[in-house]
């Protein structure tokens, strides 16, 4: 199964509505395919906030307007911030019966319209476990990052330079929240704490934005990728329900699902883009992930290897933290980067020679973990 079409807009404070977001990310996507928009079997909507925030929900009829004349099968999923991905993971299921399958995701997260987006954020927290009780997104990560600094013996340094690492990278992404945005150590450093220990740029930003992608059950060209595996597997949301707070156990099973299916293992993964809602995710992930042992991510970022030209290259777009974080469409977007890459068609951010890619997408505090493996047509 094939990626044969891409699409996504730029990510941060905009001007369209929902639904003319994601019709500018499927407008993309078939038009990078050599797939006719007739020839679309069926259709995937990822959204996270449209009910909440947008006072919207039934997106796949209201994708079915922007379509007319297109009645086929369209559904809307949704997983918390993992719900394009697990998207995905529906289409390639429907490829079983479709030649071709368009996967979209949007989300419209600044200018609500019902709730705050803090309260709308927060329902994908348990409600009684940890929303009622005051326990919040930030909070949350934050937890996770005492007990980590604790255990790993490490100081907040290592997640500036995570984040400096990301701001980088955006200022090379044209679409990315913080393309513009001239982010210095000394900012990262002296921003306000959000959480302790982490200040305001160890938080992704609230983002608008969409992303679509066009499936293929045989290659239709030469710039196709191919998908080696999609997997996702669920846990409680909750951390207190969990026995370690410093480290997702669905990332790790999801991780040895996809390594198993693909015939790849770590050592294969040419770059990755990691799910960095906050800094001390992106640490937990490239551990959970295998890339490195446990404890051993802060070696990683600080000997340079998760740079563009390290032998690892880590968020090469921004990342959630400087690209944006568009929650329905964050997975897709993740996708969309890898695929650029692999083509060669990532301009001054490309790394040299990639064949292999991995993408890492978590919904909830954990809840939901997918993990995908891409590879170029070159191999």
């Amino acid at each position: 199964m094939y990626i044969s079409g891409i699409g996504r807009t730029k990510f941060g404070s905009l001007p369209q509505t929902l639904p003319e977001l994601a019709y500018e990310a499927m407008y993309e996507a078939i038009v990078d395919s050599n797939v006719d928009i007739t020839d679309i079997g069926a259709i995937f909507v990822s959204n996270f906030l449209g009910g909440p925030l947008n006072g919207q929900l039934h997106l796949n009829s209201i994708v079915a307007s922007l379509l007319p004349g297109m009645n086929v099968p369209i559904a809307r999923v949704e997983t918390a911030c993992a719900s394009s991905s697990v998207a995905l993971k529906q289409a390639l299921y429907a490829l079983g019966q479709h030649d071709h399958v368009l996967v979209v995701g949007a989300e419209k997260m600044t200018a609500g319209t019902v709730l705050g987006p803090t309260e709308a954020i927060a329902m994908a927290a348990d409600r009684h476990a940890d929303q009622l009780n005051g326990l919040i997104f930030p909070a949350n990560y934050a937890l996770i990052a005492q007990q980590y600094m604790q255990k790993y013996r490490i100081g907040h340094e290592v997640l500036e330079q995570i984040a400096l690492i990301n701001h980088r990278n955006a200022r090379l992404n044209p679409l990315a929240h913080f393309h513009d945005k001239d982010v210095t150590l000394e900012m990262i450093r002296r921003s306000p704490v959000i959480s302790s220990p982490l200040n305001l740029f160890d938080c992704s930003p609230l983002s608008d934005g969409a992303a679509a992608v066009v499936l293929s059950k045989e290659p239709q060209g030469s710039r196709d990728v191919k998908i080696l595996s999609s997997q996702y597997v669920t846990d409680a949301t909750s951390l207190t329900q969990r026995a370690s707070l410093t480290s997702f156990n669905a990332v790790k099973i999801a991780a040895r699902m996809a390594y198993a299916e693909s015939g790849k293992g770590p050592d294969d993964i040419d770059l990755a883009e990691v799910h960095d809602c906050f800094t001390i995710s992106e640490l937990l992930a490239l551990e959970d992930l295998g890339l490195c042992e446990p404890g051993g991510a802060a070696k990683l970022v600080g000997e340079g290897r998760i740079l563009r030209d390290g032998d690892l290259p880590v968020n090469t777009d921004g990342g959630l933290k400087a690209d944006g974080h568009p929650i329905g469409a964050t997975g897709l977007a993740q996708i969309f980067e890898i695929v650029v890459q692999l083509r060669g068609e990532a301009g001054p951010r490309q790394v040299a020679g990639p064949n292999v890619g991995m993408i890492h997408n978590v919904g909830g505090i954990g809840g939901t973990a997918a993990v995908t493996i891409l590879e170029g047509s070159q191999c």
